[in-house]
């Protein structure tokens, strides 16, 4: 089952939404600036070389994982990273692919281009990680500061556009987020995003950005609608001032020309008055002849315009003498620049010849422009309206130069929106701008799309997360599932589920048949060969039969090496279950080849078939484990079918031992004792002290079947102890009457192995007063096959206590006579089953003259049991045997009855 780290996938899926954050986000305003089609500065709040980085930057970051083992992906993040770099440095010497230049603040290149400096490096010691997470950390604190700075603050703070500042600021804090969120990931790889998150998430972003651009759009189209709204109005409003002024000078104009010769010149006198009287903004009136200025009549004394009119060479550039008989108009300068900008309107003056010399006859009215606009309605507006009289000088919209200050200013922090002209009858045409002058506003309307841009990358970001949360539930939901019903090692189905699954059929159908398989000696390859090679074993067998049974039935992994087949229908049907038994057992035979290892292997199978007789499930089950331990004790690598009185048997074993354990707890058990004979004269050395079971009054329970039971029970542990405390008990008091006798004890395997033996013994022999010398410990082959070394320690610190130590039922075991010279023995007992067949069997008395020689050549006592009469106690005599044991010389009988 994969393991799912919930923080890793998290980072995973915040690690795509951000770095594809920056990656759309770049790419879409990319394509607003080639798509849209006015391409003015207005539209671009970004230069192309840092959306390049930008969107380097993205790409870099999304192919980002130290811990990636795959190497295209460290690769392309690195040839990203490069581009990033590059792209920075574009940005910081020009940006040669802009038209404008957007103004970006070049902090902004600098942390595109060590952010791809630092992700080309793939730095992965711990103190390169701990230093990206704390750079990044207070990187995109400081960048948060910025972002809300711009509240407070109407000018933008890193791009000429609020737009820009702001969108900027938002992928520069979305850009360190992403290096801060890589930082934390852990020694792992990053699990990867599904591709329906990526999808969602991508497309998510796209519509978020989209959005934002449509606002920004729509935004500065407005922009520029009012830019030319207020352009448009000002060239009209300055047309129609003209036009007024022309027709009232012209009005006076023709009255000069007309007035008698007599009054010529006090009515011009009366009319100058009249006009300064009425026209406030008009400064002076010259009167022209030819290239002379003849008189100038001043609305103030001390200022003199002629000869600002004569020596002013940018007005004199603006006279067509080709047109001296033609109205003019001509702006200059004032005398007193802060006073504004001053109108000299040129009106030709045809005087009576006869009254006046000959020649072009003209007047230039001197308006001031401040005054003459005062009268204007201004309206409080971000845009501000100038008309260009040169290429260097520009004329605000109430009538004064701009300086310096504001000139730089409109070059460097205002927007321009539009560009008109001014067109009249009288005047050369006039370019007409107008500019976004106070980005207040236009700063409210960049933090509201900033915000929803924000929010709209948030809530993918959400989305995001829930979708793969979701996804990485379902998955988990399936392989909790999966590991539930089925076996983590093979991959089969479980017991659980195999109990299930036969419990939803039991009772509808009563057509089950259950194959309970399990293998011979599996225990033993994994002690010798290890718990790996047994797995894999484990494994193969699997899938060996699954390729059997797959299709016929149900197969699963009950146990460590026992699988359950469940099948249906097969009742009648012995030659079907013949057959697929067979397979199974072939299949299970053939050779393993587990690394280097060759390994052969049986199995034994039980099969139950469902019947009227069996209530639940497990019933059902039980008896085809049953049937399966009776293949086993027919010898292994065989199959056998339940039959009734295996579960017989067995309920009669249970009982036995529920017996047995009351009879160890009620003290039931009692020792009897046969006597030991010397064969030289027949006198009693021993006694052998043997369990007896009273189990009812009377009638005994024989020893080899509560015996073998308790061992498999384990309450032989707790039998021996009490035999051994009862033989010695015994021992102690026979001394008291007979100081030459032994108490033999035979001693379980179980009990023998465990490292507690020796000190029991030890503390038994103390409580009890018994000496060593009086106890004799009988053991059978078996004790010396599992663990020779072992018990040959064991027995030579008994021995060296002088407890007497006898090997019984010698002859009957697969122990070989090899190990009679290294174990530390002093008697060995001849089997019953030989001394039996003494008077029948000519090869039974061969082998019993065989082992006594043997044996007294080893310098080892000889006891031969089961003498039951006269003659085998002669013969047993006569080969040279040392004692004899046996119902010729006394049955086992309680302690009170020797």
């Amino acid at each position: 089952m994969r393991i799912i780290q919930v923080d890793q996938q998290a980072r995973s899926v915040v690690n795509l939404v951000l770095s594809a954050s920056l990656l759309v986000a770049a790419l879409v305003i990319l394509c607003y600036r080639f798509i849209e089609t006015s391409q003015l500065q207005l539209y671009q709040s970004f230069s192309v070389s840092f959306l390049v980085g930008i969107a380097a930057i993205g790409a870099a970051l999304l192919l980002f994982d130290l811990n990636s083992k795959r190497e295209w992906l460290n690769l392309g993040s690195r040839c990203f990273a490069l581009i990033a770099i590059a792209a920075a440095a574009d940005g910081l010497t020009g940006g040669i692919f802009d038209i404008h230049d957007a103004q970006i603040h070049p902090a902004l290149y600098y942390a595109i281009g060590i952010t791809g400096g630092w992700v080309f490096l793939r730095l992965k010691s711990a103190w390169a990680v701990r230093l990206q997470s704390i750079v990044a950390g207070l990187a995109a604190i400081a960048t948060l500061i910025i972002i809300l700075l711009h509240f407070n603050y109407s000018t933008p703070l890193l791009a000429r556009h609020p737009s820009g500042s702001l969108i900027s600021a938002s992928l520069l804090l979305i850009l360190f987020g992403a290096l801060w969120n890589l930082s934390t990931a852990a020694a792992s790889e990053l699990p990867r995003v599904s591709g329906l998150t990526m999808l969602l998430a991508i497309g998510g972003l796209v519509i978020a950005t989209s959005a934002g651009i449509v606002l920004f759009h729509h935004d500065m189209t407005e922009a520029r609608s009012r830019g030319e709204e207020a352009a448009k109005a000002l060239a009209a409003s300055r047309s129609v001032l003209g036009r007024e002024q022309m027709s009232l000078l012209l009005r006076v104009a023709e009255r000069w020309e007309h007035y008698p010769a007599g009054i010529h010149d006090d009515m011009m006198e009366l009319d100058i008055k009249a006009i300064f009287r009425d026209v406030a903004y008009l400064e002076s009136l010259i009167l022209r002849r030819g290239d002379k200025l003849v008189w100038e009549r001043a609305r103030a004394e001390d200022y003199r315009f002629r000869e600002h009119l004569l020596n002013d060479a940018f007005i004199n550039e603006q006279f067509d003498e080709h047109r001296k008989d033609a109205v003019q108009m001509m702006i200059g300068s004032h005398p007193e620049p802060d006073k504004g900008a001053l109108l000299y309107v040129h009106v030709p003056v045809t005087f009576d010849a006869q009254d006046y010399e000959n020649g072009y006859w003209g007047v230039f009215a001197v308006l001031n422009i401040p005054r003459m606009l005062a009268n204007q309605v201004a309206l409080r507006s971000p845009i501000f309206t100038y008309t260009a009289v040169s290429e260097d000088l520009l004329l605000d919209q109430a009538g004064f130069w701009v300086t310096p200050e504001t000139l730089d200013y409109l070059q460097n922090h205002a927007l321009f929106l539009y560009q008109g002209k001014m067109v009249t009858e009288y005047i050369i045409d006039r370019p007409v701008y107008s500019f976004m002058y106070d980005l207040t506003d236009l700063q409210a309307r960049a933090l509201l799309q900033m915000l929803i841009s924000v929010a709209g990358i948030i809530i993918v970001l959400f989305m995001a997360l829930t979708v793969e949360r979701n996804r990485e539930l379902v998955i988990q939901g399936r392989q909790l599932k999966f590991q539930a019903e089925h076996d983590a090692l093979t991959g089969l189905y479980n017991r659980t589920t195999i109990e299930n699954a036969i419990a939803d059929r039991f009772h509808h159908k009563r057509d089950l048949t259950v194959l309970f398989i399990d293998l011979d000696g599996f225990t033993l390859i994994n002690d010798s060969l290890g718990l790996h090679v047994g797995d894999r074993l484990l494994q193969v067998l699997a899938q060996r039969l699954t390729k059997i049974v797959g299709k016929i039935g149900t197969l699963a992994r009950f146990g460590g090496d026992e699988f359950l087949f469940v099948t249906v229908k097969m009742h009648g049907d012995a030659e079907a279950v013949a057959h697929l038994t067979q397979e199974i057992l072939q299949a299970v035979a053939q050779p393993y080849r587990i690394m280097h290892h060759k390994i052969y292997l049986t199995a034994s199978i039980g099969v139950a078939h469902q019947s009227a007789e069996q209530h639940t499930p497990l019933e059902l089950i039980q008896h085809a484990d049953m049937a399966m331990h009776q293949a086993k004790r027919l010898g292994h690598n065989h199959v056998q079918i339940y039959q009734d009185s295996m579960s017989l048997q067995l309920k009669a074993s249970a009982v036995m031992r529920s017996s047995l354990q009351e009879a160890i707890e009620r003290n039931q058990l009692t020792l009897h004792y046969q006597p030991i004979v010397r064969c030289s004269d027949s006198a009693t050395v021993g006694y052998e002290a043997l369990l007896r079971w009273e189990r009812e009054p009377g009638k005994f329970v024989s020893p080899g079947e509560f015996i073998p039971l308790a061992e498999m029970t384990g309450q032989i542990i707790p039998l021996s102890e009490w035999v051994f405390r009862r033989a010695c008990e015994t021992a102690v008091r026979l001394q008291e009457a007979e100081s030459t006798v032994k108490i033999a004890v035979n001693l379980s395997t179980l009990h023998f192995n465990r490292t507690e033996f020796a000190p029991f013994l030890a503390q038994t022999l103390a409580e009890t007063g018994c000496k060593p010398e009086w106890l004799e410990l009988e053991l059978t082959e078996s004790i010396l096959m599992d663990n020779t070394d072992y018990a040959v320690e064991v027995l030579q610190k008994l021995r060296e206590q002088k407890i007497t130590i006898a090997i019984d039922d010698f002859g009957t075991g697969f122990s070989s006579l090899s190990y009679l010279k290294k174990l530390p023995v002093d008697k060995v007992k001849i089997d019953r089953s030989f001394v039996a067949g003494i008077r029948t069997h000519r090869a039974d008395r061969v082998l019993i003259g065989s082992v006594i020689k043997i044996a007294q050549s080893l310098n080892f006592e000889v006891v031969a049991e089961g003498i039951e009469t006269p003659q085998q106690a002669e013969f047993v005599s006569e080969m040279g045997c040392d004692y004899m044991q046996g119902y010729y010389f006394g049955r086992p009988v309680p302690f009170e009855e020797l």
